[in-house]
């Protein structure tokens, strides 16, 4: 984590060092429920949800000409995953209402449209790069940890309110894959092996607010 958060600080010097074409993005979305499962036989399952729940974060955007930027993103998310589970022949299923953190660290492409007026410019874009998932259990106290390749798109448009101030409309999507499962998770509850993951998928709609830094 100290390697990621050094490299967005070099990254965001260098972007200042020369600002224009740079944008400061402020993002806050509400994220809806994930439904996730694995099914091997009667005694081997687990399946729950992840729930749905508030996403913060924020972008350093460089926008190289009107149509085209690149940004490095960091997006926060904490909530509950709900889980029904049961391993083995002789054991009685069992349920826990896991804690569950997020934090997506990603690069991307954004392409954008201006209207004439310049008062509100359209966007879309591809997204790539990891999540970090950290899960808690509170009946034990246990936790663990996995990081996984995450990959997103969105679209949305920003109201410029001011030549320097906008709001961000915006629908995203980010799929964190074979990010949930496995024997970090149910092994709590004793030595067993769970053989696979489940992909999520979570569909968020929000806004933020968008500043340009420097002269444009």
């Amino acid at each position: 984590m100290k390697k990621i958060f050094l490299s967005l600080s070099l990254f965001s010097l260098v972007m200042v060092a020369s600002s224009q074409g740079l944008k400061l993005n402020v993002y806050s979305s509400y994220v809806f429920d994930d439904g996730f499962d694995f099914y091997n036989s009667p005694s081997d399952y687990y399946s729950g949800k992840l729930s749905g729940g508030g996403q913060w974060g924020a972008g350093l955007e460089y926008q190289a000409d009107a149509m085209a930027g690149g940004e490095l993103l960091y997006f926060y998310k904490k909530s509950q995953a709900p889980s029904n589970f049961k391993f083995g022949t002789l054991a009685t299923e069992k349920s826990e209402t896991f804690d569950v953190t997020q934090h997506y660290i990603l690069a991307g492409i954004n392409s954008h449209l201006m209207t004439a007026s310049k008062k509100a410019e359209g966007y879309a874009g591809l997204l790539l790069g990891m999540v970090i998932t950290d899960v808690d259990a509170p009946s034990t106290g246990n936790s663990a940890s996995n990081t996984n390749f995450a990959w997103g798109g969105r679209v949305g448009t920003d109201i410029w309110v001011s030549p320097k101030v906008g709001i961000k409309l915006q629908a995203q999507i980010l799929s964190a894959t074979r990010a949930y499962g496995g024997d970090i998770y149910y092994g709590y509850w004793g030595p067993v092996a769970v053989p696979d993951y489940s992909t999520l998928w979570q569909f968020g709609l929000g806004g933020g607010l968008t500043f340009r830094l420097g002269k444009q």
